[in-house]
């Protein structure tokens, strides 16, 4: 019985040490507006959340009830500070990675094909 209980204890801390690996959060102060995707996102300060790895990621950014989700890349980078990138596209600020301490969120057009797929 003890044996199955360490093994049951063992299995239940692998699996979520596995989710938590598949997820994270952390918080990014824009102080202007920015599009994700095709959605405008106002100046402020939001809670990102992410979940999946690799290429198959979903980046949420979330203040208050304002709410927009994006497909994304996670990769695995360190940085000194947190930091987020943006390029000019058709003259709107366009938000194109958000930076933590180890790790780089690579945000794309959701209408945009993935490549390699």
């Amino acid at each position: 019985m003890n044996r199955l209980l360490s093994v049951l204890t063992i299995v239940s801390m692998l699996t979520i040490a596995a989710f938590a690996a598949d997820s994270g959060s952390g918080t990014v102060r824009l102080d202007n507006a920015v599009k994700v995707g095709s959605t405008d996102v106002p100046a402020g300060s939001y809670k990102v959340t992410w979940t999946g790895s690799g290429d198959n990621a979903q980046v949420t950014l979330k203040q208050g009830k304002y709410t927009v989700t994006t497909p994304a890349q996670v990769v695995e980078a360190k940085h000194s500070k947190d930091a987020f990138a943006t390029k000019t596209e058709n003259g709107a600020r366009v938000l194109t990675e958000i930076q933590f301490k180890d790790k780089t969120l690579v945000l794309r057009d959701s209408t945009a094909p993935i490549a390699g797929r």
